[in-house]
């Protein structure tokens, strides 16, 4: 899709973190932006920030959890804008807590809301996309996604879920005019999890696991769409070759991946939960991450 300019965004998870940093670099190619998030509060900010820069933008509050505000969500750019040209589904959270000691409701909630809220809402945008013959989805995945971190499985296998989607969107669509992308990022400084997370608990990652920002993943999000690129990894350094040779021999993967203490921040800080504002929270339906 190479030319954005008002054509309409959704992003999921807006009000905060890297939500925020996205919008802005569409906002920047002149889109219009649907802001999705729960707190009204938060969202009207953003929003109102975005709109002094020129761009048409709407905030609807929305519990991705819910599919029937999912549904809302949808029916409100619809009939703002006229339909949907990109979605990025951004909303997700990080949880760290040891997997025999989660509650099942939990992994059934963060499964919602990290995977399966993704899925609902690509479903009711792809409609008015192959109507139109054009489209364009965005799934913000994770390293995470690429090598499961201990103490946080649930998290690692629905990053792993949108990587899986993603190449199936891509592989179904393709030829259509619409297509799909997957933002990979590693530990991120400034805004999202990792960096609430060091926050709450002093916890860096090593130096060897690289770092990224939030205006380099909102950077990666503009070339997917703009590219067709199927799948970006953000970091410095470049974690690519250790993906090529964790897929040719996953034992050296593992190895390596110790030898450098790139799962520091998940073994030294469970358990650990994250609500917005980086505060310490139990699990239940404790919100987190970047949904809010």
């Amino acid at each position: 899709m190479k030319e954005l300019t008002q054509r309409t965004a959704i992003i999921t998870g807006a009000s905060r973190g890297i939500g925020t940093y996205v919008a802005r670099a569409l906002a920047a190619e002149k889109m219009n932006l649907v802001l999705a998030a729960r707190s009204r509060q938060n969202l009207e900010r953003v929003a109102g920030g975005l709109r002094a820069s020129g761009v048409k933008v709407i905030a609807v509050p929305t519990d991705v959890t819910d599919r029937k505000a999912l549904e809302a969500l949808v029916a409100a750019a619809d009939g703002e804008f006229g339909g949907i040209d990109v979605l990025v589904n951004n909303a997700g959270a990080l949880t760290v807590f040891p997997y025999h000691r989660i509650g099942i409701e939990d992994v059934e909630w963060f499964v919602r809301l990290n995977l399966t809220s993704a899925m609902i809402l690509t479903r009711l945008a792809l409609p008015g996309m192959v109507a139109r013959g054009s489209g364009h989805i965005v799934n913000m995945s994770s390293i995470a996604g690429i090598w499961g971190p201990p103490f946080d499985e649930v998290y690692g296998a629905t990053k792993a879920g949108l990587i899986g989607f993603t190449q199936s969107l891509r592989q179904e669509y393709h030829g259509t005019g619409i297509s799909a992308s997957v933002i990979c990022p590693g530990y991120v400084e400034e805004a999202g999890t990792y960096h609430e997370a060091k926050q709450a608990t002093g916890i860096k990652a090593s130096a060897l696991s690289g770092r990224t920002t939030p205006a380099a993943v909102a950077s990666a999000v503009v070339k997917a769409i703009r590219s067709d690129r199927p799948h970006i990894i953000v970091n410095t350094p470049s974690v690519r070759p250790l993906a090529v040779l964790t897929a040719l021999s996953p034992r050296f993967g593992e190895w390596l991946t110790r030898r450098a203490n790139g799962y520091a921040p998940f073994v030294k800080g469970a358990p650990l939960n994250l609500k917005a504002g980086g505060q310490m929270t139990g699990l239940r339906h404790s919100g987190g991450g970047t949904s809010d």
